[in-house]
């Protein structure tokens, strides 16, 4: 799974020629995309067929890109790999419900990263903290994957291989734990979340970025903060693989040809 940026660049230079009338209007999204991997800190330094060299930040958290990575680990025959990525999926959604929650209260970021590292390195840790959590906002225990921890264990720890099948099945059971309660954070805590991503975006900012080209990518993912299409939060994880790999056969063939 590859990131397709624009170049920002090339992109005001296109509208700028189309507002001027010249006759270099060539679409910049075709001609002048750059396809990396996706990196740990969101920053991504590009150079486009014209030399214009430009950093995007991407906007997505890290479970909706672990989530996709996940989906498109299958469509290429990697199911243990799948499996991985939606358990690292589900840990960190745990991670930004709690974040958002404590938004919501008023805590500052700094207090909440000081209090996260003391479980950072500790996944039950993080669980115990995330159940109580819901219980004390929801009023409730949460959905949790209790059948599936077995089989997720299996994988991750003792060498099974999974099937496509097996990997398709666990994939749905963590969307279908996420989803609900991503709806309920877009519908009821939408400023905690816009905080969030603010609080992100700054974060992976550099002061040696002053004087380059900077622009904020969005992407649709499957898990998606920022996109609320009714039917694409119904979409079962077959049925949005299946989209995945109608786009991935456009790219790579229409913009990336070998």
């Amino acid at each position: 799974m590859k990131l397709q940026s624009s170049c920002p660049v090339c992109l005001k230079e296109f509208i700028t020629n189309q507002i001027i009338g010249t006759s270099e209007s060539s679409l910049p999204m075709i001609t002048n995309l750059s396809s990396v991997g996706f990196r740990e800190d969101g920053r991504y330094e590009m150079t486009c067929l014209k030399g214009h060299t430009s950093i995007t930040f991407l906007q997505q958290h890290k479970f909706e890109i672990l989530f996709d990575i996940g989906a498109y680990a299958i469509i290429d025959g990697y199911y243990r790999e799948a499996v991985s990525s939606f358990t690292s999926s589900l840990e960190r959604f745990y991670e930004f419900f709690i974040k958002v929650v404590c938004i919501s209260k008023g805590i500052s970021e700094s207090k909440v990263v000081e209090a996260w590292k003391e479980v950072s390195n500790q996944s039950e840790r993080q669980l115990g903290a995330f159940i109580f959590l819901h219980l004390l906002e929801l009023g409730c225990k949460p959905t949790l994957l209790n059948n599936k921890i077995k089989f997720r264990n299996g994988v991750i720890h003792k060498g099974m291989i999974p099937s496509e099948e097996q990997a398709l099945e666990y994939g749905q059971a963590v969307l279908d734990v996420i989803r609900p309660l991503l709806k309920i954070l877009k519908e009821n805590y939408s400023e905690a979340i816009s905080t969030a991503v603010f609080q992100y975006l700054n974060s992976i900012r550099n002061p040696s970025d002053d004087g380059v080209p900077v622009s904020t990518m969005c992407l649709t993912t499957i898990l998606s903060l920022s996109y609320a299409e009714p039917a694409h939060e119904t979409q079962s994880l077959s049925e949005a693989i299946s989209q995945m790999k109608n786009w991935k056969s456009i790219v790579e063939n229409t913009v990336f040809p070998e």
